[in-house]
């Protein structure tokens, strides 16, 4: 206890001693906190990293793709057996995309992934980020009647019924806009 009462009696009298410590156990804290997080951090990235890429991925760099993929995965199975969970081909194409938007035309790069939707969930987690139900069961990215999954009341609308309101209120304010460029154009003309 006389420890105790000793380190309290100067402690309270310099203050440099108590301003090193709680410096000292502040910078300890930090350095225990940081390293917490980006052990967390890493393994989040890695789960998700995995759940993208797959343990083995073979790739051709061929123009023409890997020439007869079903061969190469028979060949694959007949060697490693039932020690393969899941394998699936996938094809990745670079490309130009162009669109109009509000008149103007854009051009974009991109990268067009074709994947097998009977296959492919069983080396990914892609199914989970699909929202709507259908394209759950079957991976696919289309567009439903019915907008989002049911559990997802709060989200916007959407769906066929939104994207016909959409057009309409396009072609609407395109309408509008023209008309006003012509009233416009008289205005100035005349």
């Amino acid at each position: 206890m006389y420890k105790l009462l000793l380190a309290w009696r100067y402690l309270r009298t310099r203050y440099i001693a108590l301003a090193s410590i709680i410096s000292v156990t502040l910078g300890v804290a930090t350095l225990i906190v940081v390293n917490s997080v980006m052990a967390g951090f890493t393994q989040e990235m890695h789960q998700r990293l995995h759940a993208i890429l797959s343990d083995v991925v073979v790739e051709c760099y061929n123009l023409n793709g890997m020439p007869d993929p079903d061969w190469h995965m028979h060949e694959i199975r007949q060697v490693a057996g039932d020690q393969i969970e899941g394998m699936t081909a996938v094809v990745h194409v670079p490309a130009m995309l162009t669109f109009k938007h509000r008149g103007r035309s854009f051009n974009r790069q991109v990268n067009l992934i074709g994947i097998d939707a009977e296959t492919y969930a069983d080396v990914s987690d892609f199914r989970q980020y699909l929202l709507h139900p259908a394209n759950q069961q079957l991976l696919t990215f289309a567009l439903h009647e019915d907008g989002y999954a049911p559990e997802r009341a709060d989200f916007p609308v959407s769906g066929w019924k939104h994207r016909r309101m959409k057009a309409e209120l396009e072609q609407q304010m395109e309408e509008e806009r023209r008309r006003a460029e012509e009233l416009q154009a008289a205005l100035h003309g005349g």
